[in-house]
C-alpha cells in the first residue's frame, strides 16, 4: 500500500472512531438522568442533540467520501500494475533479442531470446556493462560509436560483434531507441533490439 493509500485509510478509521465516539458521548448525555437534575433543560438537551447529530452527519459524509476516494485509488492502482505486468511479460517474451541498458550503457534487463543469443542467464546479464560483452579488440570503437548515439536521433542501427559463452563471437545488428520516463532513476533506458548479422 503506498503512503497515500495508507493516509486515506489512517483517514478514514479516525473519522469513523471519532464517529462512533460522539454517538456514545451523545448516548450518555441524553440518558443521563442526572442531566435535568443538573439543570439542564428539554430545550438545551434538543439543541445539543440537534448539533451532535449535524456533525454525526457531516463525519459520516466525510467517511463515505474518502472512502470512495480510496476506492478510486485502489482500482487506478491495480489497473497501472496490470498494465505493467502486460507489457513487461511482452518484452521478457518478445521473439527478438531485447536489452535495457541505462543511458551510460549498462545492462538493466535482458529478455530470454538475448540470453539465449549470447548463451548466458538473464542474472549474469544484468547490471553488466554492454561493452563487456564485445570483443576486447573491437570494445574501443564500440565505446566511441556508442557515445555518438545521441537520444534526440531516435532509432539507431549498427553492427558489431558480441561474445558468447563457449562460442566464437556473433555479429549482430542492433536497433537501439531511447525509452524516456522509465527506470530506477526515470531518466529513461536505452532498449536494443538485436538480431544476428552476417558478417562482410
Amino acid at each position: 500500500m503506498s503512503t497515500s493509500d495508507s493516509s486515506s485509510a489512517d483517514i478514514v478509521m479516525s473519522l469513523s472512531r471519532g464517529r462512533y465516539a460522539v454517538m456514545a458521548r451523545a448516548n450518555a448525555l441524553l440518558t443521563n438522568p442526572q442531566s435535568t437534575a443538573d439543570g439542564v433543560a428539554g430545550a438545551d438537551v434538543q439543541a445539543v442533540s440537534g448539533l451532535l447529530m449535524t456533525a454525526l452527519e457531516e463525519l459520516k459524509v466525510a467517511e463515505e467520501e474518502l472512502r470512495i476516494q480510496n476506492a478510486t485509488l485502489e482500482a487506478q492502482r491495480a489497473g497501472v500494475d496490470d498494465r505493467t505486468r502486460h507489457y513487461r511479460q511482452l518484452f521478457l517474451d518478445a521473439p527478438v533479442a531485447g536489452l535495457l541498458t541505462d543511458i551510460y550503457g549498462t545492462i538493466v534487463e535482458a529478455n530470454a531470446e538475448a540470453a539465449a543469443m549470447l548463451r548466458r542467464e538473464t542474472r549474469h546479464l544484468e547490471r553488466k556493462p554492454l561493452a563487456a560483452l564485445v570483443p576486447m579488440e573491437t570494445r574501443d570503437s564500440f565505446r566511441q560509436q556508442f557515445a555518438r548515439l545521441s537520444p534526440d536521433d531516435g532509432v539507431q542501427g549498427w553492427r558489431f560483434a558480441v561474445t558468447r559463452a563457449g562460442h566464437i563471437p556473433l555479429q549482430v545488428h542492433a536497433t537501439v531507441k531511447l525509452i524516456p520516463g522509465i527506470g530506477p532513476t526515470r531518466s529513461g533506458l536505452l532498449y536494443w533490439a538485436l538480431r544476428e548479422s552476417e558478417a562482410h
